[in-house]
C-alpha cells in the first residue's frame, strides 16, 4: 500500500506543472548577410479569446548591452480574436551591424480580452496586472 502512495505522490509532482498563459517564441534569421528578420510567435494559453495584444521587442548586442526596443502589436481590435490554443506571429527587420548578430527579447505590455473593456499588462513573475 505504501508503494502505491509513493507512486501516486511522485506522479502528482510530475503532472502538476504551472500553466504559462503565453508561450513566446523568438526566431531571428540572417537574410542576405545584411539584415536580420525576427519572427515573434505568441500562443494563447489563457483560456479566453484575446482581442488586443501588444508588446515590446528589445534588442541586445552579443555582449548583452541594451540597444533599443520597438513597439509591436500582434493582434488588433479589428482582427479576429486570438482563441485559446492558437498562435499569432509577426516579423520585424533589423540591419546586421556586426558579424555577431543581436539577441532579442519580447515582453507583453497590453492584453485585452474579447468582450471586456479592461486592459491588462502581463509579466511572467507577477501575472496579469490591470492597467486600465
Amino acid at each position: 500500500m505504501n508503494r502505491y502512495l509513493i507512486i501516486l505522490l511522485l506522479s502528482s509532482f510530475c503532472f502538476s506543472q504551472k500553466k504559462v498563459p503565453f508561450e513566446i517564441d523568438i526566431r531571428p534569421r540572417i537574410i542576405d548577410g545584411g539584415k536580420i528578420i525576427v519572427n515573434i510567435s505568441v500562443i494563447n494559453n489563457v483560456g479566453r479569446p484575446i482581442d488586443y495584444l501588444e508588446g515590446f521587442i528589445s534588442e541586445y548586442s552579443s555582449e548583452s548591452i541594451f540597444l533599443g526596443e520597438q513597439r509591436m502589436v500582434l493582434v488588433y481590435n479589428y482582427e479576429p480574436a486570438l482563441q485559446t490554443g492558437f498562435s499569432t506571429s509577426k516579423a520585424i527587420s533589423y540591419p546586421l551591424i556586426d558579424s555577431n548578430p543581436s539577441n532579442f527579447k519580447f515582453n507583453i505590455s497590453k492584453v485585452k480580452f474579447l468582450g471586456e473593456s479592461r486592459v491588462f499588462a502581463w509579466h511572467n513573475k507577477s501575472g496579469f496586472i490591470r492597467i486600465d
